[in-house]
């Protein structure tokens, strides 16, 4: 009986060091064949996107478990106005991860990257619903509003979000941004102070009743459809027009306070923090001194409307976050910032990078006035890990084209030639 014992030990002994030994050649095979794996799933897929999207560019999460949005609300149904040069494209990169982990459906252009922006938006400018789906989830490519037409687009049960940046800042991106794009620009483009030379003469460069200028002055509050051309005086319109977008939107983020914006929509969109990690989008990199308090003084004043605007939302935006709780603010901003932190060091090679240090995938759109960086991936990352912090880093034009594809199974359209 002992014997019998001993030998039944002995089997099983062996049987568990055979299974060892299976289990470790597997996990080599798989270590071998991981980054293989990656480039061909990830890398080349993104790459043939990115070939696509440069030729037709024109002015124009961490896998955490989420929440599930209560049934109620009528599930993730969000319209995200999305406004020039005001880290609206890292909010839109989150949007994006958020919609495609969910298999939800997102609205996008007829032609191109954008809502044939700078004319005011139509549901004519939008592709039409993939086969077997009941309505859009997301709409947050560039566009000029025009409510009542995003409303016949969207569910009516829709959160309506944007994002608004001080006018000083805002205004000083458009313009070096666009610089060879916006025709109230374009004759500054060899000047070598051209923002200063601008304000200097604006009446000599800009022409109000060109629609392609309507960045050149208030463009945020171009985006939102408003009319900067009317004059100061004619307040009491603008108030009105003030409270009409404070009762469209649900919230108004501020640029400033990026992190408590994020954490204001979290809980509006009922989406988990892991959902939240960002890196920033689109960012140029900056050369030069910083602007004069006299240059800065000037822009106010050349934007008027965009200042007014900011200091409304403003105040309606820490109203916000005094309702939702100072402490409770400060605490899950803690959280936040952590699993920023967390999330950056995990993904990351290093700090941002210029277009000639990235992937070709993973490089934004250059404009050619100005240089916008990147980022570079860490290596021997894990397949979950790497496709998470890929669509991180990932430039809204290769976002746009891949979702674009997966939805309908073919390349965006280019604009049309005329």
């Amino acid at each position: 009986m002992n014997c019998f014992c001993l030998s039944i030990m002995i089997w099983r002994h062996r049987a568990w060091l055979l299974a060892a030994i299976l289990l470790l050649l597997l996990l080599l095979l798989q270590q071998l064949t991981k980054q293989e794996i990656l480039h061909r799933n990830l890398g080349e897929e993104f790459l043939s996107l990115q070939q696509k999207t440069t030729s037709t560019h024109t002015m124009a999460v961490g896998q955490g478990t989420r929440k599930p949005v209560p049934e109620e609300t009528g599930g993730l149904n969000v319209v995200f106005l999305k406004t020039h040069k005001t880290g609206s494209s890292t909010v839109q990169n989150i949007l994006f991860r958020a919609t495609e982990r969910r298999n939800l459906t997102v609205a996008l252009p007829l032609y191109s990257y954008q809502f044939a922006y700078p004319e005011r938006f139509s549901r004519a400018f939008v592709e039409d619903l993939p086969p077997g789906r009941a309505h859009f989830n997301l709409l947050c490519s560039h566009m000029r509003l025009d409510i009542g037409e995003v409303r016949t687009v969207m569910p009516a049960h829709s959160t309506y979000l944007t994002i608004l940046r001080h006018p000083v800042q805002t205004f000083e991106s458009v313009f070096h941004y666009y610089l060879n794009m916006v025709p109230a620009f374009q004759l500054l483009a060899n000047h070598s102070r051209p923002l200063f030379a601008f304000l200097e003469a604006s009446a000599q460069y800009y022409n109000a009743q060109d629609a392609s200028n309507g960045l050149a002055k208030n463009p945020m509050a171009f985006d939102l459809g408003l009319n900067p051309r009317q004059k100061e005086a004619a307040s009491s319109q603008w108030l009105k027009d003030l409270e009409k977008l404070n009762q469209t939107f649900h919230l108004v983020m501020i640029a400033e306070h990026f992190d408590e914006s994020l954490l204001l929509a979290r809980e509006l969109l009922g989406l988990d923090m892991e959902e939240l990690v960002y890196v920033k989008l689109n960012v140029r990199h900056k050369e030069g001194e910083p602007l004069s308090k006299e240059l800065a003084q000037k822009i106010q004043a050349w934007n008027w409307f965009d200042m007014q605007l900011y200091k409304f939302f403003q105040r309606v935006f820490w109203h916000k976050v005094e309702c939702y709780g100072y402490m409770r603010m400060k605490q899950e901003l803690d959280a936040f910032r952590a699993l920023l932190q967390e999330t950056v060091a995990r993904c990351l090679a290093e700090d941002s990078v210029k277009p000639g240090d990235m992937a070709d995938a993973l490089r934004p759109w250059q404009p050619g006035s100005v240089t916008i960086l990147g980022y570079r991936l860490k290596q021997n990352l894990t397949y979950a890990q790497y496709s998470s912090c890929f669509r991180m880093v990932l430039p809204e034009l290769q976002y746009h084209a891949y979702l674009y594809y997966k939805q309908y199974g073919k390349d965006m359209r280019p604009l049309p030639t005329t």
